[in-house]
């Protein structure tokens, strides 16, 4: 049998990324799509099981699994790893051993700025964020009916306990540009001097 290769004269189609994306426009934490949708995000903030027995993760997923039985209508799970700048860190545990007496806190304190500049130079100092993603038909009233349903699903993840939180306007254009700029990085706090002195307050009984 031969086989032939066969030209095409079609040329390549240029669009958008919105267009590739399906985005018509962005209003607080809803999300319009060109085929007529409304989308919402749900942050899901993840529990650490490696901490826990398997018998605690057990009784996590059943928690969970209950909670969540009553949801009838679809919802998306969204996973994404976010590009975290550890600088200010480095430069913290650094003051810190400046500061040190002991040796062996010192060692140690070596180790973790170690750790961190190994995270920094090979570029795996990620964050793993968790989204649930629910959508209905834009149709009237259908910004309610999601707002009904991202609270009263916020309420089953916690009684589930997982810590939850709702989009902001800017939080859902970074999470929007994270699917197409990989180093998108969202703001957040590394004030550690002020996080330890609550610390420490809180140790001495205030």
């Amino acid at each position: 049998m031969n086989l032939k290769k066969v030209k095409s004269d079609k040329k390549p189609i240029s669009i958008t990324v919105n267009e590739f994306l399906k985005i018509k426009d962005i209003r607080g934490d809803f999300l319009y799509t060109t085929d007529n949708f409304i989308v919402t995000y749900i942050q899901v903030f993840p529990e650490n099981t490696r901490l826990k027995t398997q018998k605690e993760q057990g009784f996590i997923a059943l928690n969970l699994a209950r909670e969540l039985s009553m949801e009838t209508e679809s919802f998306g799970l969204f996973l994404t790893n976010r590009p975290v700048d550890v600088s200010k860190m480095t430069d913290y545990q650094a003051e810190l051993m400046m500061k040190e007496t002991d040796t062996q806190i010192q060692a140690l304190l070596q180790k973790r700025i170690e750790g961190l500049n190994t995270l920094s130079n090979t570029g795996i100092a990620l964050e793993e964020e968790i989204y649930l993603k629910i959508w209905t038909r834009d149709k009237e009233g259908a910004e309610d009916l999601l707002n009904t349903r991202k609270n009263r699903l916020s309420v089953e993840l916690l009684n589930a306990g997982f810590k939850t939180k709702f989009l902001t306007e800017k939080e859902l254009q970074q999470l929007c540009d994270s699917f197409t700029n990989p180093e998108t990085t969202t703001e957040e706090s590394q004030d550690y001097y002020h996080l330890r002195n609550r610390i420490d307050y809180k140790k001495q009984g205030g």
